[in-house]
């Protein structure tokens, strides 16, 4: 019996595929939005200023993303309250005041500027923002020298506004890519001003939030709203006193108290969605589950509190709670669990008529458990176990880390989208693909970090224990690997260019842990890397244009290049040479045991497998090497079945 008979896992599909690539690219989200402008400019045609602009498609689109703007993020339909027009010229601003949820009243002023299709993939013109910058600064100082009369009000107001120490925040809208050019700028416009505030919303920014609300169903964060951080501020919470709140001492204090629906709708009508940034699963906003809380907390109200687990948060500053207290403050407040219950109850409430919300105030009572932290790990766990009754994996606790936020953003530039967060995408655009993060983790580890012993290590005692180490800190496990994988240096094309490599030889959807896991897939993936990079490199001269031909081959590019245009023949070629390479070194001639010994040495021992690592590294690869591999129908690259045999003994 061979190696190639006893358990290299995955039967090649030899047929390739032309994929058509139906990706969200930059241009191709751009062609979105710019469909939205054209209706609505068709559904306003007898807008004045729509009418005005009609001659100049660039003032008639920048005014239509004013519309698009103010409806996407504001909610607002009547538009025509707020955009001002310059008599003078043909610029569209916005210019209005708004309520913050402290009750302070904030000026928002706005200028868009819409750019073709080109343009949407190049860097914002950095003249345009300075250009824009001049006019807020002559809307700063007051000069109302050839507006109309309602843009006259409107800076009459605002400087009131301003001498009253009030808050203005300026925002650029642009359909292009804003990577910092006029920061420098920007700065010295605000002139250490903490009342006036400045924001760049580029087609990168808007893309994100786009798709928060029209596949995973979330709200995005509305720059027409003043940010509260929940982690930071002082917050008060009033509070219902039935006998006493109980309080645990040690050994970090907590305490568990009764609070209304009004208390919750005050919340989350001050701080949002940033109430639930270290919680595992925020709130979606279309949900069975929330809509039955919902119908609960206003036709049952009476019944809320026996229905219902309540809600658990965390707080830097936890007070001191008095017998006869009402209302208390703390500082620093992250509702860790129960998201849907705050959502739905925010829902209910804002929704609820006069009556109702009396009704729901003098009837429903929701359990709060209030705890101190008590620091990073602590959190963290917490976190884990006040969820582990409800379906959560290890890699939900990091979706909201700044490097998953990362990567998932560079995803939306392809057909592969990242899912940092399990079931986060309700929908997905025709021709994308949602991968979850623990498969990039696998192949990512196992290609590009070159070590795939670790990840059939992961993988035997994730059988046994249910623990994911790819999302688990060293901090909190010896072997955890999450920041070996997560970290500065990983990016998304590499896990990409991994990912395909991986999906040409035993792609397929859904996945899942046990689905997507062959015995010695991973372990060939990460020795293609060294022959593909030899082979490529012979082959210099096909894939490079000659006046690159000096240059280092981009490895990575050329295999995302390759699968993206349905050439994917080289791959299976490539990967049925490294087996073949794999069972010469691993076979023993005549003797099944030893060579079954071998094996397992191959796969489970570090150093078994960088043996044969260094034998790839000296063998000279040649361009027909892998030209003249053979493919057929049914032809086994790797046999086997999922590694349900293997028990992760062999190490020891």
């Amino acid at each position: 019996m061979t190696a190639h008979n006893i358990g290299l896992a995955v039967i090649l599909r030899t047929k390739v595929l032309n994929i058509k690539n139906n990706k969200m690219l930059t241009k191709d989200f751009y062609s979105i939005i710019d469909a939205e402008l054209d209706a609505l400019i068709i559904k306003y045609k007898d807008d004045k200023l729509i009418k005005k602009h009609k001659s100049a498609i660039n003032n008639q689109k920048s005014y239509a993303l004013l519309i698009w703007f103010l409806d996407f993020y504001g909610r607002i339909s009547n538009y025509s309250n707020f955009i001002t027009d310059g008599d003078n010229d043909s610029s569209c601003d916005i210019v209005f005041d708004s309520l913050d949820n402290q009750g302070n009243k904030v000026f928002y002023i706005v200028q868009s500027k819409w750019n073709n299709a080109d343009n949407s993939e190049k860097e914002t013109n950095k003249d345009e923002i300075l250009k824009a910058l001049n006019d807020f600064e002559t809307i700063l100082r007051g000069e109302k020298k050839g507006v109309n009369e309602k843009l006259k009000f409107k800076l009459e107001e605002l400087d009131l506004h301003l001498k009253a120490n009030g808050e203005v925040k300026f925002i650029f809208l642009s359909l292009s890519q804003y990577k910092g050019s006029a920061d420098e700028n920007i700065e010295a416009f605000r002139n250490n001003d903490v009342k006036t505030k400045f924001e760049v919303i580029d087609i990168n920014r808007i893309r994100v939030d786009y798709i928060d609300r029209k596949y995973k169903k979330i709200d995005p964060i509305n720059p027409l709203e003043t940010y509260q951080n929940p982690e930071e501020s002082p917050i008060n919470i009033e509070i219902v006193q039935k006998g006493g709140s109980v309080k645990i001492e040690k050994p970090y204090e907590a305490y568990m108290f009764l609070i209304r629906p009004k208390a919750i709708w005050e919340l989350f009508k001050t701080y949002n969605f940033s109430l639930f940034f270290k919680n595992v699963r925020n709130p979606l906003l279309q949900s069975q589950f929330n809509q039955e809380i919902e119908k609960t907390a206003i036709e049952e109200s009476n019944l809320f509190w026996y229905y219902n687990n309540g809600i658990t948060a965390i707080t830097y500053l936890l007070p001191e709670i008095g017998k006869k207290a009402e209302k208390i403050t703390v500082t620093g407040l992250q509702i860790i669990n129960g998201a849907q219950t705050v959502y739905a109850i925010y829902r209910a409430y804002e929704s609820a008529s006069p009556t109702q919300r009396l009704k729901m105030d003098s009837e429903a009572l929701v359990t709060l458990r209030l705890l101190k932290s008590g620091g990073k790990n602590f959190d963290l766990n917490v976190t884990r176990y006040t969820n582990s009754q409800n379906p959560v994996q290890d890699r939900d606790f990091y979706a909201n880390d700044e490097i998953q936020v990362a990567l998932q953003s560079a995803s939306y530039q392809t057909n592969i989208w990242y899912e940092k967060r399990r079931d986060e995408f309700r929908e997905t655009p025709k021709g994308i693909k949602e991968v979850p993060n623990f498969v990039f983790a696998n192949v990512y580890l196992a290609y590009h970090l070159q070590d795939p012993v670790s990840v059939l290590k992961n993988h035997t005692q994730r059988l046994k224990t249910h623990k994911d180490l790819n999302f688990i800190s060293h901090k909190d496990h010896k072997d955890g690997l999450y920041e070996k994988i997560f970290n500065s240096n990983t990016s998304f094309e590499d896990m990409l260019c991994a990912f395909y490599i991986f999906d040409t030889i035993d792609g397929h959807t859904p996945f899942s842990y046990e689905d997507t896991f062959k015995t010695n897939l991973y372990h060939l993936l990460a020795l293609f890397k060294i022959a593909f990079t030899k082979y490529i490199t012979a082959k210099k001269v096909t894939y490079s244009k000659s006046k690159d031909s000096g240059k280092e081959i981009n490895v990575n590019k050329q295999i995302i290049d390759i699968y993206e245009k349905g050439e994917k023949e080289v791959i299976l070629k490539t990967f049925k040479f490294i087996n073949q390479f794999v069972e010469k070194q691993i076979e023993v001639a005549d003797n099944e045991e030893k060579t079954t010994e071998r094996m397992f040495k191959f796969l489970f021992t570090l150093s078994h497998y960088q043996k044969i690592y260094d034998a790839l590294e000296d063998a000279k690869i040649s361009v027909k090497d892998i030209d003249d591999i053979v493919l057929k129908d049914n032809d086994d690259i790797i046999e086997g079945d999922k590694d349900t045999e293997v028990t992760g003994e062999q190490d020891q």
